[in-house]
């Protein structure tokens, strides 16, 4: 029996959609004054497309729309928003691009033992190593949660300044950062979470507190 040829093609293109990577899937949650849409990139390759660089394993990146509802207008601040994992409770809010690829890093000291010395820049929270290039994931020291929707920075610290090149990662960070401030109009764009991206896509949730309202969206 012969099998027509258009058949015998899709198959093929069947078959080889199995081994090819899924993109990820938006997800979304809305109150009264809010709608939010969000994916996220975990993929090296996928986070190699989107900013140019894999942020060293160390950050998985979230795209966000965000619409602003009832006729009044929204305000975001990076600290409004929280990715958690399920698997392990690891959480982390996002960073600035500054912190990521910045110019100026803050060096407080050393943590012993590895040797990793301690960044920070001025009213940040403060982070072990974990920088890209540094050679380590980063890890935040002492509270920070409580920071969460607050929009609140930490305490000041006294610190010495070494300084750097800026780097083109820095500018592709900040062109394709969701916009911070007031809105009544949609806005679109990325946001960076120190949490480890080398895990299941559907471990992670990402929770809204902000001015607002909540909202809690999980990925698939």
């Amino acid at each position: 029996m012969r099998i027509p040829t258009a058949v015998v093609l899709a198959a093929l293109a069947a078959g080889h959609g199995l081994g090819a990577d899924r993109p990820p899937e938006w997800v979304s949650a809305k109150n009264g004054d809010v709608d939010i849409s969000a994916r996220l990139i975990a993929d090296r390759e996928a986070q190699l497309k989107a900013v140019g660089s894999d942020l060293n394993r160390q950050y998985v990146i979230v795209e966000l729309k965000v619409t602003p509802r009832g006729g009044y207008p929204v305000t975001l601040a990076r600290e409004n928003f929280l990715v958690r994992s399920a698997r392990d409770n690891e959480r982390g809010t996002a960073d600035s691009p500054e912190r990521i690829a910045g110019p100026a890093v803050l060096v407080l000291g050393s943590t012993g033992g590895g040797g990793r010395p301690i960044y920070s820049q001025a009213g940040d929270p403060v982070f072990v190593g974990g920088l890209p290039g540094t050679g380590g994931r980063p890890r935040r020291v002492g509270a920070s949660d409580d920071t969460f929707g607050t929009g609140a920075g930490a305490g000041e610290s006294t610190v010495s300044a070494s300084t750097s090149k800026a780097t083109p990662l820095l500018s592709a960070l900040e062109q394709k950062e969701l916009p911070m401030g007031e809105t009544r109009k949609p806005v679109a764009g990325f946001l960076y979470f120190p949490v480890d991206p080398k895990q299941k896509i559907k471990n992670f949730h990402l929770h809204y507190k902000g001015p607002s309202g909540e909202l809690e969206l999980q990925f698939r």
